[in-house]
């Protein structure tokens, strides 16, 4: 894991993110309130959401995304990335995340069901590192007999 990872705030502005993911090679960083617990995730996948609702005309005519949105949104606050100016609004809510506790399968699992880049590493709902895809294939490579979870058992 990477500790002491780059996060930050819900209130910054969506373009200091697409610098700070350019300038530091990240795929994600987690928004965190004052106390350090995590909000969530913005991934450059969630920017380039935004970018492309932004420049790209919609190929769902307006009565229909609309009809979705009021038939199945979950709960009456449903930003839209699009529109958002702020980590907060353009953030993934509930990111998976992982405890210094849990092996790398644990790991290996959410990065691919959760179909994402890097986990946060949270210790009493604190972020406390970060764990990449990366980190697990170096994991992987250094210690190959240790709970490789792609290790074939025949």
């Amino acid at each position: 894991m990477t500790p002491n990872p780059v996060s930050v705030g819900p209130g910054t502005p969506v373009a200091a993110l697409v610098d700070l993911l350019i300038e530091k090679d990240l795929n994600g960083v987690p928004v965190v309130d004052k106390s350090g617990r995590v909000l969530g995730m913005v991934t450059t996948g969630d920017l380039i959401h935004r970018v492309a609702d932004e420049h790209v005309p919609s190929r769902e005519p307006v009565w229909r995304e609309s009809f979705y949105k009021s038939v199945f949104r979950r709960d009456g606050y449903d930003p839209n990335p699009a529109e958002g100016a702020t980590a907060a609004e353009v953030m993934s809510r509930d990111p998976a995340y992982v405890t210094p506790s849990d092996d790398m399968a644990v790991a290996a699992r959410l990065l691919l069901e959760h179909r994402v880049k890097s986990l946060p590493v949270l210790e009493e709902g604190r972020l406390v590192g970060m764990v990449s895809r990366l980190d697990l294939l170096r994991c992987l490579r250094g210690h190959p007999d240790c709970c490789n979870p792609f290790k074939r058992h025949d």
